[in-house]
């Protein structure tokens, strides 16, 4: 029984990871979570191409507000994505099978006790900006011991990313035993698919697409705004024009990571803005600025609870890190050893629209703000759309 005021992730059968379950079984390889009640791989056997198209960002309530669009035709249910709803935690699942209980990857920023720094893990730099971590000599492989995916996969895997991604030290690493083709655009990853899909080949093949467009432009101009929409209608023309252009015995399958919700000024607010506040922390804030983990002084406890119950509790609920770990909030089965070095002592989880801003020293003003953002655990972040295409 759910003792939250909120929804979690259903990893039971109805998350992306049981959907990254049923694919994993399609290609002869078990997986540990159950399969995707909505679609089996007894359905996927029937395709001799699987191709799943990661679109970032969009979230099912947006979908269905999109009711002319292709896509929405073709909508089959809601899943959930994982805790946290954002790219480091919910898209990695697409690439490593398997959520943050065992991938450890807790959000945008993440305190990698190995390196000695709060990491912004997916370019891999430090928090402060700078140079790649690889260029000091710290490698992917020290923080993520995962498994590769895809190895044992009874058939071919093909991975489209974006150039400015495609070579990244994290793509890299979680992309193994899969050809990787770096596009230009998602215009030009379309093209690319379309000519994949076309090609005569004995093997059954997965394809893995990520397009991170709709996202990128949530953030910057908004969920709502004119700019986002455009990407939208765009993204759904290109995508009923490739269904046109590919043999019968492929079947689509089309999701994202997360949804977007989109905050306003009242919606921010500032950690120096709670008197005693940061002076309870050992380091500063990691994770996003919807679910942010606390590393507290353990003689600054009292303290800490204290300030977020009087001055804290109308924007966020606070629970302890070890607590989210062992209530299946990262996912199911033995936590990855990582995981309680990198999930806070206590966790902000941000109500409604708030986000929790943190300011380090070589900042005078806060970095600009996104529109979009997610991280959170309302259902525009945490709901997203399976759609799937024969």
């Amino acid at each position: 029984m759910n003792k939250y005021e909120f929804d979690l992730p259903d990893y039971h059968g109805n998350s992306i990871v049981n959907l990254m379950s049923s694919i994993s079984n399609s290609f002869d390889k078990k997986h540990a979570y159950a399969e995707l009640t909505d679609l089996t791989s007894e359905e996927l056997n029937k395709s001799k191409n699987i191709v799943l198209i990661v679109i970032d960002g969009l979230g099912y309530n947006y979908l269905t507000q999109q009711k002319k669009s292709f896509l929405y035709k073709h909508l089959k249910a809601p899943i959930t994505s994982t805790f946290l709803t954002t790219t480091a935690c919910a898209n990695t699942v697409f690439s490593v099978g398997y959520p943050p209980q065992q991938h450890a990857l807790t959000g945008w920023d993440i305190n990698l006790k190995e390196i000695g720094a709060i990491t912004t893990v997916l370019p891999f730099v430090p928090m402060y900006k700078g140079e790649s971590l690889e260029k000091a000599g710290f490698k992917m492989k020290h923080i993520m011991d995962i498994p590769s995916f895809r190895e044992g996969f009874n058939g071919k895997c093909i991975s489209l990313y974006n150039k400015n991604i495609a070579t990244s030290a994290f793509t890299t690493y979680v992309s193994k035993y899969s050809e990787m083709i770096a596009t230009e655009s998602y215009d030009d990853t379309f093209f690319v698919l379309s000519k994949l899909l076309q090609k005569t080949t004995n093997q059954r093949q997965y394809i893995h697409t990520y397009i991170p467009d709709f996202d990128a432009s949530s953030h910057k101009n908004g969920l709502e705004s004119k700019k986002t929409k455009d990407i939208f209608i765009d993204l759904d023309k290109k995508l009923e024009a490739l269904t046109k252009n590919i043999s019968s015995d492929t079947k689509l399958i089309i999701v994202s990571d997360h949804g977007m919700i989109d905050c306003q000024l009242k919606d921010k607010i500032f950690t120096e803005n709670f008197e005693g506040f940061e002076e309870c922390l050992t380091i500063p804030l990691a994770g996003e600025s919807r679910v942010r983990d606390c590393f507290v002084r353990p003689r600054k406890v009292e303290q800490f609870n204290k300030i977020v119950k009087d001055q804290m509790s109308e924007y966020c609920w606070c629970v302890e890190g070890e607590q989210l770990i062992q209530d299946n909030f990262y996912g199911l089965g033995t936590p990855n050893k990582k995981l309680y070095d990198r999930v806070g002592d206590y966790v902000l989880v941000m109500k409604a629209h708030y986000v929790l801003n943190y300011k380090l020293a070589n900042y005078e003003t806060h970095p600009k703000n996104h529109i979009g953002a997610h991280g959170g655990i309302t259902s525009e972040e945490m709901l997203i759309p399976l759609i799937v295409i024969n």
